[in-house]
């Protein structure tokens, strides 16, 4: 009986955002967007989000108020120390990461997880200056691909700077085992697992499935509690389904299909679903997300994501209003511009925000290389069925 209602609730979701037309668009500032409109758009929103947010990251709303005005911060700001740049954190370190891992797996025929490993021990040793099995010294050096798809993610300067990044993550990386969702290493929830699963979507665009399956992985990697791992497949599955033209609510209704039928997806189910409601009433949504709680965890950051993302319906407020508040501000806006940004494309994000923005051509070139995947993945497909 649950299953049956929860099909209802998804539908009328479905159904009530298209009439609030948030659904897709395909003229964006009067410009025709294509695929890699919307795979830039997916990379550069959760980078702008990211930078947005990593300024207030620590602060509280009342904080917030005090330092930029009733209004909050409008805008994403520069670094005089750091060359006049945006500067990203830990939330677009691991994201361009993650792009190395699908496409170093896909180019030497590995498991995804065993490319995301290898990738992720990069930023582990990028972080620490500390190669934990001797082995993986030349996973530091630029692989095959990297000189195929050309680019150089370890020659990148700012990706060894620290910027908060997670201690569960780190400790997870420093035991030297490639952990599983069978069998974890801790139970944290901590949400520094979402942020980095966009590129996932995109690897998959056109399979939330798949790429719901391979965000279990992602994030089992380091955290081993299900609201984690879950939550990151559940993102995936949405980016997965945005990059191939769908509306944010028919992308989010598949990804709950799918969650739905994971034994342990039921709690997430729950909160996603409350998100859902707090968005479709006229509450103040200060407190609304209040009631979803600070983003500090898997569940809370995308719940939170959601509910701006539906009761905004535009990036830049989503952003904004994600960044905005109590909890993980930058968490939180990377989560919204990947989910905006891949549906409403890069010209969704206003150029100020994009402008001298840290590794912006590294952000560029890999969503290039998994657009260009895409393609070719298409085609290959299409030569098959015929």
């Amino acid at each position: 009986m649950y299953k049956l209602f929860i099909i209802y609730y998804l539908n009328e979701i479905v159904k009530f955002f298209e009439k609030k037309r948030l659904g897709r668009q395909t003229r964006i500032g009067g410009c025709y967007m294509d695929g890699l409109d919307r795979f830039m758009g997916c990379m550069f929103g959760g980078a702008v989000g990211d930078a947005l947010g990593f300024v207030i990251e620590f602060d509280d709303l009342k904080t917030i108020h005090k330092k930029y005005g009733p209004y909050g911060l409008r805008t994403v700001l520069k670094s005089a120390k750091n060359g006049n740049k945006s500067l990203i954190s830990d939330n677009t370190q691991l994201a361009l990461f993650t792009a190395d891992g699908m496409l170093w797996a896909d180019h030497d025929g590995l498991e995804p997880s065993d490319g995301l490993y290898r990738a992720y021990m990069r930023w582990y040793y990028t972080q620490t200056e500390r190669i934990i099995h001797p082995e993986q010294e030349k996973w530091m050096k630029r692989q095959p691909h990297e000189v195929d798809f050309d680019y150089d993610i370890m020659g990148e300067e700012a990706l060894f700077a620290r910027r908060s990044p997670g201690k569960t993550c780190l400790t997870s990386l420093a035991s030297g085992k490639k952990l599983t969702r069978q069998e974890p290493l801790n139970h944290s929830c901590g949400s520094s697992t979402v942020m980095r699963a966009a590129p996932i979507g995109l690897f998959y665009a056109g399979d939330p499935e798949k790429a719901f399956a391979v965000g279990c992985q992602a994030a089992s990697l380091t955290y081993g509690s299900p609201e984690a791992y879950l939550s990151t497949a559940t993102l995936s599955a949405m980016i997965a389904s945005l990059a191939a033209g769908k509306d944010i609510s028919a992308a989010l209704g598949g990804a709950l299909r799918i969650l739905q039928a994971d034994p342990e997806g039921t709690p997430l189910m729950k909160t996603i679903l409350r998100a859902v409601d707090e968005a479709v009433t006229d509450c103040n949504p200060v407190r609304s997300m209040k009631k979803l709680g600070l983003g500090k965890k898997a569940d809370e950051a995308l719940a939170l994501a959601v509910y701006c993302v539906l009761k905004t319906g535009h990036l830049k407020d989503a952003v904004l209003m994600a960044c905005n508040q109590d909890g993980d501000s930058d968490t939180c806006g990377a989560i919204c511009g990947n989910i905006m940004g891949t549906q409403d494309g890069v010209q969704a994000i206003p150029k100020s925000w994009r402008g001298n923005l840290e590794c912006d051509d590294l952000i560029r070139k890999l969503s290039q290389c998994l657009y260009d995947h895409h393609q070719t993945s298409q085609e290959e497909s299409e030569a098959v069925s015929h």
